[in-house]
Protein backbone atom coordinates (compact mmCIF):
# COMPACT_ATOMS: atom_id res chain seq x y z
CA UNK A 1 0.00 0.00 0.00
CA UNK A 2 1.22 3.08 -1.15
CA UNK A 3 1.23 5.93 1.77
CA UNK A 4 -0.69 9.31 0.43
CA UNK A 5 1.63 11.88 0.82
CA UNK A 6 0.40 16.00 1.37
CA UNK A 7 1.37 18.50 -0.85
CA UNK A 8 3.39 21.24 1.38
CA UNK A 9 5.93 24.37 0.59
CA UNK A 10 8.28 22.57 2.94
CA UNK A 11 10.16 19.10 2.48
CA UNK A 12 11.45 17.04 -1.37
CA UNK A 13 9.10 16.18 -3.59
CA UNK A 14 8.64 12.56 -4.91
CA UNK A 15 6.40 11.39 -7.31
CA UNK A 16 4.57 14.53 -7.01
CA UNK A 17 4.04 14.36 -3.17
CA UNK A 18 5.98 15.89 -0.45
CA UNK A 19 8.01 14.03 2.29
CA UNK A 20 9.91 14.75 4.67
CA UNK A 21 13.21 12.81 5.58
CA UNK A 22 14.30 11.80 9.52
CA UNK A 23 17.30 10.12 10.65
CA UNK A 24 16.39 8.17 13.80
CA UNK A 25 19.33 6.96 16.04
CA UNK A 26 17.99 3.96 17.64
CA UNK A 27 19.60 2.49 21.14
CA UNK A 28 18.49 -0.62 22.80
CA UNK A 29 17.40 -0.33 25.72
CA UNK A 30 18.67 -3.36 28.51
CA UNK A 31 15.80 -4.82 28.51
CA UNK A 32 16.45 -4.60 24.19
CA UNK A 33 19.97 -6.08 25.05
CA UNK A 34 18.88 -9.11 27.30
CA UNK A 35 17.04 -10.43 23.96
CA UNK A 36 19.34 -9.20 21.52
CA UNK A 37 18.29 -12.05 19.73
CA UNK A 38 15.40 -10.59 19.07
CA UNK A 39 16.27 -7.51 17.14
CA UNK A 40 14.74 -8.54 13.93
CA UNK A 41 11.05 -8.71 15.49
CA UNK A 42 11.98 -5.21 17.69
CA UNK A 43 13.20 -3.64 13.81
CA UNK A 44 9.88 -5.13 11.80
CA UNK A 45 7.57 -3.42 14.85
CA UNK A 46 9.27 -0.36 14.54
CA UNK A 47 8.58 -0.86 10.88
CA UNK A 48 5.15 -1.41 11.70
CA UNK A 49 4.47 1.97 13.43
CA UNK A 50 5.86 3.59 10.91
CA UNK A 51 3.56 2.49 8.20
CA UNK A 52 0.72 2.93 10.47
CA UNK A 53 1.59 6.60 9.77
CA UNK A 54 1.50 7.11 6.58
CA UNK A 55 5.42 6.72 6.75
CA UNK A 56 7.98 4.98 4.89
CA UNK A 57 11.28 3.12 6.54
CA UNK A 58 13.60 3.81 3.69
CA UNK A 59 16.30 2.04 4.97
CA UNK A 60 18.46 0.58 8.74
CA UNK A 61 21.82 0.52 9.27
CA UNK A 62 23.73 -1.48 12.16
CA UNK A 63 25.93 0.66 14.10
CA UNK A 64 29.21 0.72 15.92
CA UNK A 65 29.20 3.93 18.87
CA UNK A 66 26.90 5.14 21.21
CA UNK A 67 23.83 4.09 18.70
CA UNK A 68 22.55 0.59 17.66
CA UNK A 69 20.88 0.87 14.62
CA UNK A 70 20.38 4.09 12.40
CA UNK A 71 16.95 4.30 10.04
CA UNK A 72 16.15 6.80 7.48
CA UNK A 73 12.56 7.35 7.25
CA UNK A 74 10.35 9.45 5.49
CA UNK A 75 7.00 10.51 6.52
CA UNK A 76 4.27 13.06 4.85
CA UNK A 77 4.08 15.76 7.42
CA UNK A 78 5.32 16.80 10.76
CA UNK A 79 2.16 15.14 12.82
CA UNK A 80 2.69 11.98 11.27
CA UNK A 81 6.29 11.87 12.61
CA UNK A 82 5.21 12.60 15.82
CA UNK A 83 2.29 10.36 15.90
CA UNK A 84 4.65 7.59 15.11
CA UNK A 85 7.60 8.38 17.18
CA UNK A 86 5.03 8.81 20.28
CA UNK A 87 3.79 4.69 19.62
CA UNK A 88 7.74 4.10 19.21
CA UNK A 89 8.44 6.14 22.47
CA UNK A 90 6.32 3.27 24.19
CA UNK A 91 8.31 0.22 23.49
CA UNK A 92 10.38 -1.05 26.14
CA UNK A 93 13.18 -2.17 24.14
CA UNK A 94 14.39 0.73 22.03
CA UNK A 95 14.93 4.34 22.60
CA UNK A 96 15.09 6.75 19.53
CA UNK A 97 16.44 10.50 19.15
CA UNK A 98 14.92 11.30 15.57
CA UNK A 99 16.23 14.63 13.23
CA UNK A 100 14.91 16.09 10.28
CA UNK A 101 17.51 15.82 7.66
CA UNK A 102 17.84 17.22 3.67
CA UNK A 103 20.31 16.84 1.21
CA UNK A 104 23.51 19.21 1.19
CA UNK A 105 22.40 20.64 -2.44
CA UNK A 106 19.02 21.79 -1.23
CA UNK A 107 20.87 23.29 2.39
CA UNK A 108 23.11 25.16 -0.26
CA UNK A 109 20.59 26.46 -2.24
CA UNK A 110 18.90 28.26 0.72
CA UNK A 111 21.82 29.94 1.84
CA UNK A 112 21.57 31.89 -1.26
Amino acid sequence: MKPRFSRSSVGRQKGGDTVFTYAGLITLTPEGRETLEKAPEYLEKFKTLIEEEGGVLEDTWALMGPWDFLAVVQYPDNAAAFRALAKIGKLDVIKTETFPIEKVDVFVKSLV
